[in-house]
C-alpha cells in the first residue's frame, strides 16, 4: 500500500515502518464477548410486522395520478403545434416536423458559413508566419490581438448562449441553431 511516508524517500533507501504490535486477544475476552451476544434478545418480531404493515398501508394509499400523467405526456405523437419554443413539455428529441422553419434555416446557413482547418490549405499562411521577413512586428501584433479578441469574444458568447438561454429554449430546431452559434 502506498502512503505519504514513502513519498519523500530517496531511491535505495528503505522507509522506516512503525514497529508491529502484538494484537492477539486473550481467550477469556473472546468467550465473554460471545456470551453477551447470545444473552441479548433478538429483535421483537412484532416490530418487524408493524413495519411491514405500515409499508403495505403506504403503498395502498399512494396516489399514482401524477406519475401516469407524466407518462401520458410523452406517449403520443407530437404535432407541430405542441412544440413551443420556451418551456415546452413535448418530446425534445423529435426534430421533424419543424415548427420554426427560420431557426432550421439559420442553422443550415451557419453550417454553410463555417469552415474547418482541414478544409483549407494553410501551408502558405504557416510558412509566411514562420518566416523572418513574412510579416512585420506590427502585422504579427495585429494578428495576435485579433485572434485573442475573437477567441475571448467567442467563448463569452458561447457561455452566455449555453448557460443563459439553452436551458430555457426547448424547441429542437431552435436549440440546434443556438448550439451552432456556441
Amino acid at each position: 500500500m502506498l502512503n505519504w511516508n514513502d513519498y519523500n524517500v530517496a531511491e535505495g533507501e528503505t522507509p522506516v515502518s512503525a514497529p508491529q504490535q502484538n494484537t492477539s486477544v486473550p481467550p477469556e475476552v473472546v468467550s465473554q464477548a460471545l456470551e453477551t451476544l447470545t444473552e441479548e434478545a433478538p429483535l421483537a418480531p412484532s416490530s418487524a410486522n408493524d413495519r411491514v404493515r405500515a409499508a403495505a398501508e403506504a403503498v395502498a394509499s399512494i396516489d399514482t395520478a401524477p406519475g401516469l400523467e407524466e407518462l401520458e405526456i410523452g406517449a403520443a405523437r407530437i404535432s407541430v403545434d405542441e412544440k413551443a419554443m420556451i418551456n415546452c413539455r413535448a418530446d425534445l428529441n423529435q426534430l421533424v416536423p419543424f415548427k420554426y422553419d427560420w431557426a432550421w434555416q439559420k442553422y443550415l446557413d451557419g453550417c454553410a458559413n463555417h469552415w474547418m482547418p482541414q478544409e483549407v490549405n494553410m501551408t502558405a499562411d504557416v510558412a509566411t508566419w514562420k518566416s523572418e521577413d513574412g510579416l512585420t512586428e506590427d502585422e504579427r501584433r495585429i494578428v495576435m490581438r485579433s485572434l485573442g479578441y475573437f477567441s475571448t469574444a467567442d467563448s463569452l458568447v458561447a457561455n452566455n448562449l449555453v448557460l443563459g438561454l439553452y436551458r430555457l429554449i426547448t424547441n429542437p430546431e431552435c436549440r440546434q441553431y443556438l448550439l451552432r452559434q456556441a
